[in-house]
Formats: structure tokens, C-alpha cells, sequence
């Protein structure tokens, strides 16, 4: 009995140790130290910003929320918001100083601290104060004397939140449902559509195939068919060589005799030409022959005309030619 005692009281000192260790060893030389105070006046919103809440001084942890409070304006109604914070002097000092320099805010205001929330999560909203360095921003102070006051900046977004929150989100997310419900039905109508541009090309190319399968078949016969024509062609064309050939050494062997047909032929014209040049000499009008053919000719024409009435007095009297012309 005694002996479990004493393993239950060991255990319960051992655990108080390690607990006691793990504080110390957590805020580090910060437990024992001086923490210096200050305090942050806003005037807006402070959601999302609680009590343990960080100081943060360019993302390191500088300090924490130790209070929030309101204050209001008994005439005016005018509200602020007091935060109170708890400061780490060993965290943010100067550089080359001593050790045991305490921190002092009035100088880091009046050489531009500010400080401003920021948000830690955009899904749970929580925020946090972020404490920078900014010579150029106005120091609005509105507290009084005591604490060290740290002058408040608006947040980087604010402006743009507030914005946001006078926006018609309503109407905005009915447009947006509505706009999300006209494009679903375009979709399905694209996709109805898409169905049956596949189906028509589906169709389509069954018809192309049949239509390749005859155009393939025609190609062939004409093919085919030309191979036919080309080796007939080749054929004709052979022949109609071979009587180019023929007609070229039958001309070849007969050029000697229409070469001497021609000759004559020439000679004969000749002639002829002669003959008519004669001919053209004796009948013209101041020919010497042209005269004497015409005595002539008239001389036969007279000699005709005597045998005609010698032939009709024969005809007559047959006995003339023994009895003359006067008896009867």
C-alpha cells in the first residue's frame, strides 16, 4: 500500500516537473521578463479579432491580444475600439544597443510604427495585428495619456471588403444560378447536338465507304479499260508505222517515174502552150492565113453549093450528065 503511494506521489511530482519544464521552455526567458504595454484605437470593424490573438511584426510573432474593449462617446455616440496588447521587448529592439535597454513605443511611433489587422484564415476569418514601419502614413492618435498608443492603419483590403459587402450578392447569385442554368442547357443542347452530328457521321461514313468500295471498282475497270485502249493504241499505232513505212518506200521506188511524168507532163504543156500561141497567130484578124482559110472556105462553100445543084439535077434528069443541062 505504502509502496504504490509512493509510485503515485513520484508520478504526479514527475509530471508536475515536466509541465513546469515545458512552460518554462515554451516562453523561454520571456516568463520572468518585462513585457511592455501599449494599445491600438479602432474605429471600423474588429470581427474576426480575439482576445490571444498574435502581434506580429513583419510575420514574427512579436507579442498578443491581452484585452478588447469598447468606449462611446456620451454626446456624439461616437465608438471606438481600445485593444490592448502585450509586447516582447526582447523580440523587437534596436540593433548594437544594450541588453537591459528597455523597448520604447513613443520613439517607434514617432518614427512610423503603425498597426493594422490582417487576416490569419480566410475560411475562419480569424485576424491578427501586424505591426510595420511606415513613416509616410499619418499617426492618428486617439486615446489619452498612460498607455503607449501604437496609431491604427486601415487594412490592405478593407476598402475592397467593403465594397464587396455593399454589393447585391443576392441578385448576383441568382443572375450567376441562372446564367449557370441557361449554360447547363446550352451544354445538354450542344451535346444533343454532338450526338447527332456523330450519328450523321456515323451514317455518313458507311456511305463514304460504300462509295469508296465503288469508286474502287470503277477506278479498277477504267483502269482496266485504259490498259485495253493503251495496248490497242499501241497496236494501231504500230500499224499505222508500218504504213508510213510502206507509203515512204512506195513513193521512194515511184519517185523516178512521176518524176519523169512530171517532165512530160512539163513538155506536153509546153507544146500545147506553143500550139495555142500558133493557133492564136493564124486566127487573128490581120493574119495572112486567117485570109487565105477564108478564100478557102468560101471557095469550098461555093463548091458545095455547085455539087448541090449538080446533085439535084442528077436527081432530076439522071441523063443530064450524058445529054447536058438544056435537053430535057
Amino acid at each position: 500500500m505504502k509502496r504504490n503511494a509512493v509510485l503515485i506521489g513520484s508520478f504526479v511530482i514527475l509530471a508536475l516537473v515536466i509541465a513546469v519544464g515545458s512552460i518554462l521552455w515554451l516562453s523561454g526567458n520571456d516568463l520572468f521578463s518585462e513585457q511592455k504595454k501599449a494599445r491600438v484605437y479602432y474605429q471600423g470593424n474588429v470581427s474576426g479579432l480575439s482576445v490571444g490573438a498574435p502581434v506580429t511584426f513583419r510575420g514574427v510573432t512579436v507579442g498578443q491580444v491581452t484585452d478588447i474593449g469598447i468606449q462611446m462617446e456620451p454626446g456624439s455616440l461616437k465608438t471606438t475600439v481600445p485593444v490592448s496588447l502585450k509586447l516582447q521587448p526582447s523580440v523587437l529592439h534596436f540593433a548594437n544597443e544594450p541588453a537591459g535597454k528597455t523597448l520604447d513605443v513613443h520613439e517607434l511611433v514617432q518614427r512610423g510604427l503603425r498597426a493594422r489587422l490582417a487576416s490569419q484564415s480566410i475560411v475562419t476569418g480569424q485576424k491578427a495585428i501586424d505591426l510595420d514601419l511606415l513613416p509616410d502614413t499619418p499617426a492618428v492618435l486617439l486615446g489619452g495619456p498612460g498607455v503607449p498608443e501604437i496609431p491604427a492603419t486601415p487594412e490592405r483590403f478593407g476598402a475592397l471588403i467593403d465594397q464587396v459587402a455593399e454589393l447585391p450578392l443576392r441578385d448576383s447569385v441568382t443572375d450567376i444560378r441562372a446564367a449557370v442554368q441557361e449554360l447547363h442547357a446550352t451544354i445538354v443542347s450542344v451535346q444533343h447536338a454532338v450526338d447527332s452530328a456523330q450519328q450523321t457521321l456515323a451514317a455518313g461514313s458507311k456511305e463514304l465507304a460504300l462509295t469508296a468500295t465503288e469508286s474502287r471498282r470503277t477506278l479498277t475497270a477504267a483502269t482496266e479499260a485504259i490498259r485495253q485502249v493503251q495496248g490497242q493504241s499501241a497496236a494501231t499505232l504500230q500499224a499505222m508505222t508500218r504504213l508510213a513505212d510502206a507509203s515512204r518506200e512506195t513513193v521512194s521506188a515511184a519517185q523516178p517515174e512521176l518524176q519523169r511524168a512530171i517532165v512530160g507532163t512539163r513538155q506536153a504543156a509546153e507544146s500545147a502552150r506553143l500550139t495555142m500561141d500558133r493557133l492564136a497567130d493564124i486566127t487573128a484578124p490581120d493574119a495572112s492565113l486567117r485570109t487565105e482559110l477564108e478564100a478557102t472556105v468560101a471557095d469550098l462553100s461555093q463548091a458545095a453549093r455547085s455539087f448541090r445543084s449538080v446533085s439535084e439535077l442528077l436527081e432530076e434528069r439522071p441523063n443530064a450528065i450524058v445529054f447536058g443541062k438544056g435537053r430535057p
